[in-house]
């Protein structure tokens, strides 16, 4: 019996870089290994990764950017488009800020206008691009918005962008739990729950609680430490 063979999932992205002079550029890389050529950044989807995190990776990688995701755009599937095998691609809209460093495969990396990218490009990205221009023409960039679920430098785990959590307090008993839970879900603090970010402490369950820490944004431990003494009991008078 023959082995069935699959194609292989990669993901390519559009990184759009607003220009000095207001004009939006789009990243470029030209490719050490075959097929040469100026491309899109993007790579193949590594074993238990999303697309959203391969995305975001290959960006990393090739380009030394970090990226926001804006939205998925289209799934690119033609068995011909890779000449090495066959890939079914999405590709991905994202934004960046700063100018972007080859690294890994990428030898060189540029950021061009749509004027600019007037040469030949490697697999299908010349069709990419143009789909991509074609749906700009009706969508502007300031109609975006990162589409829900979308992973962003921000939230993706072990970002360097990541904003530092602190310790605010231990919870001991349920009557503490009711005070964390009141007052961080009334003001909308972010807290760190058994290693989940959570906005409130509330969809818990109280039952075998035992020594929980609650941590909250750096920026905001001082307006917690107030609070938390604003709704605490006062002490009984003997």
């Amino acid at each position: 019996m023959s082995e069935r063979k699959h194609p292989v999932p990669a993901v390519d992205l559009i990184i759009e870089i607003r220009l000095p002079d207001g004009r939006t550029g789009i990243v470029l890389i030209e490719r050490k290994n075959p097929p040469h050529g100026w491309a899109l950044p993007g790579g193949f989807v590594d074993y238990g990764e999303t697309l959203e995190q391969a995305a975001i990776r290959e960006a990393r990688e090739e380009t030394s950017l970090q990226v926001e995701l804006i939205k998925q755009f289209h799934t690119y599937s033609d068995p011909r488009r890779d000449p090495r095998r066959h890939t079914i691609s999405t590709v991905f809209i994202a934004r960046a800020e700063g100018m972007p460093e080859a690294a890994d495969d990428a030898g060189k990396a540029g950021v061009f206008t749509r004027e600019e990218i007037n040469f030949p490009l490697a697999f299908d990205h010349r069709q990419i691009l143009d789909d991509y221009f074609a749906w700009r023409e009706k969508h502007p960039p300031e109609q975006d918005r990162v589409e829900p679920g979308q992973i962003t430098p921000s939230s993706e785990k072990g970002s360097e962008q990541e904003e530092t959590l602190v310790e605010l307090t231990r919870v001991w008993s349920l009557a503490e739990a009711e005070v964390i839970k009141s007052f961080l879900g009334t003001n909308g603090i972010y807290c760190l729950l058994k290693g989940q970010i959570v906005h409130s402490i509330y969809p818990f369950t109280m039952d075998g609680l035992g020594e929980t820490i609650i941590m909250v944004l750096q920026k905001d431990l001082e307006k917690a430490r107030h609070l938390l003494k604003e709704y605490a009991p006062s002490p009984t008078e003997d």
